[in-house]
């Protein structure tokens, strides 16, 4: 469609020339090749001011667009209660019509958008608009694009733009915009379905949510919990520092050529039970009887991660762990660490789980 806005008479004259120069320029002499007209030059991007699409800011690009190098804005997601919609400020010949194509790479759906009339309310998806032109040559162009609804989440969307003067179509005019956070995934490996990992700023409750887009954070600081006694956490493994109840992950910042895909992050649980491996000539005292409370079971070395094979033993004196990490070495350790042990390394719903360690006894429980 050629866009024809109302004008005055001053500004026919001016159109005319700039038909006239547009169809000197369209062909050569008589049966010649038609020229191909040159690209619109992109002048800015403009996104939301806020979720609910009201009013438009500009950004900037993390790459500069060029004759050959395409446009890439960090700036998706775009709307959180619709469609993507973007308006753009372009220069292109004047009378002209624009087509535009746009694909979703996350999907690889490429769609042609069909325009809209000025002034026409029209679909609030998968259509472009123009608002204003100049009848200047070159001219102006304000447009809005609508995109499907089915690129709402996409991580990439691409953005073709071409003008076709005389039936002959230009190169066009590209930019990319692209996801603006980062990605984080947990996993959790149990072995009885228990175990928690949730995240600081929210955003991972897992299981249930365990990916999560993180749009303005440079770091995420995960941490387990348990909602049974018989639970133990062993550890992190993946992009996570820290081996406690919590670790955090350094986010990855996009950049001209990634979209941030941390890689995943485990919380790793077992049952807590751990056969005591006694010292040689040593024995285990049987549990006290302790007043107001009974015995549960023995303690664990969840003080030092399982995959450092830490031991847990026994002596006269009470239970004990002997690491090869940690801790300090004594005569109770031949060639290891001596820790201490503890009823769990997990916490119920943000707080310490109810077992108390008492030596020599082990992990008790107040009675009911």
């Amino acid at each position: 469609m050629t866009i024809r806005p109302h004008v005055s008479a001053r500004e026919l004259r001016v159109a005319a020339l700039g038909i006239l120069t547009m169809v000197a320029c369209g062909h050569t002499g008589s049966g010649g090749p038609p020229v191909v007209p040159a690209p619109p030059t992109l002048l800015s991007l403009e996104i939301p001011s806020n979720a609910f699409g009201n009013g438009f800011s500009g950004v900037t690009p993390a790459v500069q667009a060029t004759g050959t190098v395409t446009a890439n804005y960090f700036v998706l997601p775009l709307l959180s209660t619709t469609s993507p919609v973007v308006r753009v400020n372009l220069r292109s010949p004047y009378p002209s019509d624009l087509t535009v194509t746009a694909t979703d790479k996350s999907s690889g759906q490429t769609v042609i958008l069909p325009q809209l009339p000025a002034g026409s309310p029209g679909p609030a998806t998968g259509a472009f608009q123009v608002v204003s032109v100049t009848t200047t040559n070159p001219a102006n162009w304000l447009i809005v694009i609508r995109y499907p609804n089915s690129f709402q989440g996409s991580k990439s969307i691409a953005t073709a733009i071409s003008d076709v003067v005389g039936g002959v179509a230009s190169a066009p005019l590209s930019f990319s915009m692209s996801f603006r956070g980062s990605t984080v995934t947990v996993s959790i490996a149990t072995a009885n379905n228990d175990g928690r990992v949730t995240s600081n700023p929210p955003g991972i409750n897992c299981p249930g949510t365990c990916n999560f887009d993180f749009l303005s954070s440079t770091s995420v600081v995960l941490g387990q919990s348990v909602t049974s006694n018989a639970t133990e956490f062993t550890g992190w493994t993946g992009s996570c520092v820290g081996s406690g109840n919590t670790c955090t992950v350094q986010l990855l910042a996009p950049g001209p050529a990634i979209i941030p895909m941390n890689p995943s992050v485990t919380a790793n649980f077992r049952l807590h039970s751990n056969p005591p491996i006694p010292p040689v000539g040593s024995t285990c005292p049987a549990p006290p009887m302790v007043t107001g409370m009974r015995w549960v079971t023995q303690p664990n070395c969840g003080t030092i991660p399982i995959s450092q094979g830490a031991n847990l033993m026994c002596d006269a004196q009470g239970w004990f762990c002997c690491g090869v990490s940690g801790g300090a070495p004594t005569s109770r350790c031949p060639g290891g660490n001596q820790t201490n042990v503890t009823c769990s390394t997990s916490a119920i719903a943000g707080g310490p789980v109810n077992q108390l360690l008492i030596q020599p006894g082990g992990c008790y429980e107040s009675v009911p």
